[in-house]
């Protein structure tokens, strides 16, 4: 709950790059990445800038000392985990599609050029 006469901000919804994780190797341990948080990214699940605009920053993110082959990165944004893969992908696709037809800012979405924070809608992806 806010403090009075302090809002509280609203929670940002990235767009969903794909309901499953990217399966990344060749990670050296001590390598800095930053990882996507808006969903935008045509380098997914790492950060190429897309997110300019949308309130949203990549999560810089330390490749672990203890060496792997390969790493489950989350791509659909939504891990509790960041940048590891939960599972969570596996019952969002229609909490999605019901929060962007629920959408407040659902009649805007046709002049929306880059991403609608308040539920993810992305024009065209």
């Amino acid at each position: 709950m806010a403090e009075e006469g302090k809002s509280e901000t609203p929670k940002r919804y990235p767009a969903v790059y794909q309901y499953g994780p990217h399966t990344v190797r060749g990670l050296k341990p001590g390598e800095k990445k930053k990882w996507c948080t808006c969903g935008l990214s045509k380098k997914d699940p790492w950060c190429d800038d897309s997110h300019k605009g949308t309130g949203f920053v990549p999560l810089l993110w330390t490749v672990p000392d203890k060496p792997q082959t390969l790493y489950q990165i989350c791509s659909c944004k939504y891990t509790t985990k960041p940048p590891y893969c939960d599972g969570t992908h596996i019952n969002l696709p229609c909490d999605v599609l019901d929060r962007q037809r629920d959408c407040k800012k659902n009649k805007e979405h046709s002049n929306c050029r880059k991403l609608c924070t308040n539920c993810g809608y992305v024009p065209d992806f």
